[in-house]
């Protein structure tokens, strides 16, 4: 029951990425995303021609986030066989972890808000509409936490329990880097660290993607061998 419990949660990792595509992007059309310098009339005229297909890509990019907590659960419980009786950094990256799944779950009832009414006056959904960018993109703080908590935990493993590869941990202490200049959008309206720019949206998401995909192989692998060990 415990391997089937942790693959289903090593699964949740692939099944959010592909919900949260399908909403965000094929349904929402938000990618690309439009840029900061756009006018509070062009906003409107967006929220007003697309309003069905918001409302529904919010809803399937909010109920899909919840499958987040499964993936971040089997991480820990990954974790835990390194740090053993006293797991500070299987905690942390649990919890901040948890945190990051509000700032995807913020941002879509935000851009729903704005879809909720599209009449309303054009510079009261400017307002939702930034709001939801802003919550979806600058809070990179949990997730640079969740990072460096994989990362430090499988750099300093000197035990018996190896469920994950040294490489593992350089890779997730990267992450973690870049995820920084997210802080930055509330700086620029345009260039490489506006919200749709370089640095802000397009290294994040595709770093974003990256990490969900290697980790699902490597806790996948984890946990196979941590079921044959349990045979042996």
């Amino acid at each position: 029951m415990n391997t089937r419990n942790q693959l289903i949660g090593a699964w949740c990792g692939p099944a959010f990425v592909v919900l949260f595509t399908i909403g965000y992007w094929l349904i929402a059309h938000y990618l690309p995303p439009h840029a900061p310098t756009a006018t509070a009339e062009d906003v409107a005229a967006l929220y007003r021609q697309h309003t069905t297909q918001i409302r529904l890509g919010m809803l399937l990019m909010m109920s899909c986030s919840g499958l987040m907590a499964g993936f971040v659960a089997v991480i820990a419980v990954q974790l835990r066989r390194i740090e053993g009786q006293t797991p500070v950094l299987t905690y942390t990256q649990l919890a901040s972890g948890t945190v990051g799944i509000l700032f995807f779950i913020l941002p879509a009832l935000l851009w729903t808000a704005a879809a909720f009414r599209p009449e309303r006056d054009p510079e009261l959904l400017l307002l939702l509409n930034d709001l939801g960018w802003i919550f979806f993109l600058m809070p990179f703080t949990s997730f640079v936490v969740q990072n460096l908590a994989i990362g430090l935990a499988i750099l300093g493993n000197d035990g018996a329990a190896q469920p994950f590869p040294r490489w593992a941990g350089y890779f997730n202490c990267w992450v973690a880097v870049l995820f920084v200049p997210g802080g930055l959008l509330t700086f620029f309206k345009s260039g490489p660290f506006a919200w749709n720019g370089l640095f802000v949206f397009w290294v994040p998401l595709v770093v974003f993607l990256l990490w969900y995909g290697i980790m699902f192989v490597l806790l996948r692998s984890a946990i196979q061998r941590q079921a044959t060990a349990g045979r042996a």
